[in-house]
């Protein structure tokens, strides 16, 4: 199941995709890790599985590139 979040920009209501969530997570956009890790964050097209912050974001990413490290620590 994958899932687009973004930002809600308070001032104009725009939304601004900030990552991308498949089996792996990735940045949509190249500023999106300088935010406040609470700033808040929506799914887009699907439920948040887990993700309701930046800080989420930053944490999910983390834990895949150190289970990628283990993997390759294993070999």
């Amino acid at each position: 199941m994958s899932t687009t979040f973004g930002i809600r920009i308070p001032t104009t209501g725009e939304v601004i995709k900030v990552a991308f969530r498949t089996h792996y997570i990735r940045w949509e956009n190249k500023l999106a890790h300088l935010l406040p890790d609470e700033t808040k964050v929506e799914p887009l097209d699907n439920t948040a599985q887990g993700i309701y912050t930046i800080g989420d974001i930053k944490k999910a990413i983390g834990d895949i590139k150190k289970a990628i490290e283990d993997d390759v620590s294993n070999v």
